[in-house]
């Protein structure tokens, strides 16, 4: 019984051990407009890099004229962002 429980424990961990990805803080600065000095920080997961991101913007739930909810973009900007800790 006990050779059959420790290779599924051992697969269990390691499971869950691999699926939590840490997450990192990334610092963003507008490029296409003057920077207003607000400090622009973005949370992602540990597989995506602070330089990948290239657009910021903000998105507002509105309603349709059928009742339908969707996502609309508003002040989109181009930034160039870093490691917060960095």
């Amino acid at each position: 019984m006990k050779k059959r429980i420790l290779p599924l424990i051992i697969v269990a961990l390691t499971l869950a051990l691999t699926g939590c990805a840490k997450e990192k803080q990334c610092k963003c600065t507008t490029t296409d407009v003057p920077d207003d000095g607000l400090l622009k920080v973005l949370v992602v997961d540990g597989g995506m890099k602070c330089s990948d991101i290239t657009e910021m913007a903000i998105e507002e739930k509105v309603q349709d004229e059928n009742g339908n909810y969707t996502l609309r973009r508003t002040e989109v900007h181009k930034v160039t962002c870093r490691d917060y800790a960095e």
